[in-house]
């Protein structure tokens, strides 16, 4: 019996394993990462006694060089090619593909083949992805495709990426390759062992770093690693540390991060040959919290999909407001696109350079709101997104304005609302004070049902988030489907049209939604509306599990009650926090 560790890349490669029949000789597990967090996670499965690594690309290469167990490449086949080239087949502006010679030789014979217009651009180095994709940028070039670091550094920079994802047919290549490197080779190490020992003999909270601050080994609960993982490449962290190095003296230090206190003793260890420095974590203490108040650290750029005149138009007008420093009021029905567009236009303003703060203002405190004044005084730039704030209490609503005057000229202020100004103005709720000062510049967002020639943009929007994320196969839909789609009222708007496209490409037996397909959902959800009124009920698909089935509840009752979170959360049993957590689990798109 091999014991394999796969770690994959990207989510849809872990959901295309679960769908294989795995050979009989392989006991395999899955794992999610890629580069640096694929190196922990190798080093982890070479102590705990797998006998060898499968994963992709950059990814087993890096692992390659810091285990001493096998690894194993998962190859790129030219059905994996054909795949991604025709999701992109009818893409009118011009397309990129990036990849190393190995990869690009398969790939220009395809494109031959097809006779697609698919540009070809090699790279020798991995640091070269970055630079390439600002030349394709000013070429107006708006689609790239790539593996996951080319696909993530295009989204940084605002081009959208497909991955070149990994079919059945390489994922069994792997397990054979992965039979044959294990009976040439197996190898084990005692060296895990040796720091096993070290770290048990220690009774406190410590850890030790080389001259590189990188981890030389620790005896930290999970939670300690996360936090010392983000605070170890801090600046001031990174001082101290070579501080002690040079001095080889102890240094105490104190941090802030993520809403936590850290107090550190950082001293040198003595009688080594390499030069460490040992981090005892003292003590952990949490400072003012706030469950509405959120940070965005990972800020992806979405495109305005569809070529409507709105599409247009939303494309222009974000371009525009990311210019401007005055205040923004985005008004629309739910799912709609709302706080999409809003981050568009922090990306567009700040790129990842600068903070973007999500404020919940259903469940907003005054405790809530002097947290958010603490992190903008640390803040010389940045955003933050009001939702909601045609729920804000009247307590709060003065103490807003303060902070609105106080920080107009350097943080981006954007509100959103499921009211538009006229019927903020007919609630005596909200402060006419407040409203003029969040109403500098407004405009409202588009239903679904006045954008169904935007319909077919999203649905491929949609299919390929769906192929990297969960390895469907389904690539496109029929015109005749679509049509049968675009008579529909779409009351759920975008949030909707995301569910029943991805229920659609769970019923496609092959690479496109068919009329049938569509015709059989809208009967059976005809079916279950109807047996809903009689049950006083809902219903919920078998297939889905169970976080999905519980998705499916919060949203019914949420749309029932109007996107009241207070009467939704009431009716479900649950505070408003966790109700705020779950819902944004699931967030809507333009």
């Amino acid at each position: 019996m091999i014991k394999a560790l796969l770690i994959a890349p990207y989510t849809g490669m872990i959901e295309a394993v679960k769908q294989l029949k795995v050979p009989e000789d392989f006991q395999l597990d899955t794992k999610l990462a890629n580069l640096e967090e694929a190196i922990r996670l190798a080093e982890e499965a070479e102590s705990q006694g797998y006998d060898i690594i499968i994963s992709r690309g950059g990814t087993a290469g890096l692992i390659e060089e810091i285990v001493s167990i096998p690894v194993v490449h998962i190859d790129i086949t030219g059905y994996d090619m054909l795949r991604v080239f025709t999701l992109i087949q009818d893409a009118r502006n011009p397309v990129a593909f990036i990849g190393f010679e190995n990869i690009c030789r398969g790939a220009r014979t395809l494109n031959g083949i097809l006779d697609y217009n698919i540009k070809m651009f090699t790279i020798n180095q991995r640091d070269e992805v970055r630079l390439l994709l600002k030349e394709l940028k000013n070429e107006r070039y708006e689609i790239v495709i790539g593996d996951v670091v080319t696909v993530e550094e295009a989204q940084k920079i605002g081009l959208r990426g497909f991955l070149i994802t990994s079919g059945k047919e390489a994922i069994f290549d792997a397990f054979d390759e992965a039979r044959r490197k294990y009976a040439l080779y197996q190898k084990t190490s005692n060296k895990t062992k040796r720091y096993l020992s070290i770290l048990q003999s220690i009774p406190i909270s410590m850890a030790v770093v080389d001259r590189d601050n990188n981890l030389f080994f620790n005896n930290l609960s999970l939670k300690e690693q996360a936090l010392l993982k983000n605070i170890i490449r801090k600046k001031e962290i990174d001082e101290a540390l070579h501080h002690v190095l040079l001095s080889n003296t102890m240094k105490w230090k104190v941090i802030n991060v993520d809403s936590v206190q850290i107090e550190l003793k950082i001293f040198p260890v003595s009688d080594t040959e390499e030069k460490l420095v040992g981090i005892q974590l003292c003590s952990i203490k949490k400072h003012n919290e706030s469950d509405a108040v959120r940070m965005i650290t990972k800020i992806i750029h979405k495109p305005v999909l569809g070529d409507s005149t709105y599409a247009k138009n939303l494309r222009r007008q974000i371009n525009i407001l990311a210019a401007t420093n005055k205040r923004l009021f985005i008004s629309g029905e739910f799912g709609t696109g709302k706080m999409t567009i809003a981050k568009s236009i922090h990306f567009h303003k700040f790129g990842q350079n600068h903070p973007l703060f999500v404020v919940n203002c259903e469940i907003m405190t005054a405790n809530d709101l002097q947290v958010l004044e603490e992190k903008l005084s640390d803040y010389q730039k940045g955003t933050v997104i009001f939702e909601h704030i045609e729920n804000i209490v009247s307590v709060d609503q003065k103490r807003l304005i303060k902070l609105i005057k106080a920080t107009e000229e350097t943080i981006q202020m954007i509100f959103l609302s499921e009211k538009n100004i006229p019927s903020l103005l007919e609630n005596q709720g909200v402060l006419l004070s407040l409203i003029e000062k969040i109403s500098s510049v407004s405009f409202s967002t588009q239903p679904l049902r006045k954008r169904k020639e935007d319909l077919k943009a999203f649905i491929f929007y949609y299919l390929s988030d769906f192929h990297t994320e969960f390895g469907n196969e389904t690539l496109g839909i029929r015109p005749e489907a679509l049509e049968v789609l675009k008579k529909l009222k779409w009351p759920g708007n975008f949030v909707e049209l995301k569910k029943k496209v991805r229920e659609l490409s769970l019923r496609s037996t092959g690479y496109y939604i068919e009329k049938k397909h569509v015709n059989d959902l809208l009967s059976e959800e005809e079916t279950h509306s109807r047996e809903t009124k009689k049950e006083n009920g809902f219903y919920v698909p078998s297939h889905l599990t169970l976080a999905e089935m519980e998705q499916v509840l919060i949203q019914k009752v949420f749309e029932e009650e109007r996107g009241n979170q207070t009467r939704t959360a009431k009716r479900l049993g649950m505070n408003r926090t966790t109700l705020w957590r779950k819902l944004n689990s699931n967030q809507e798109n333009p």
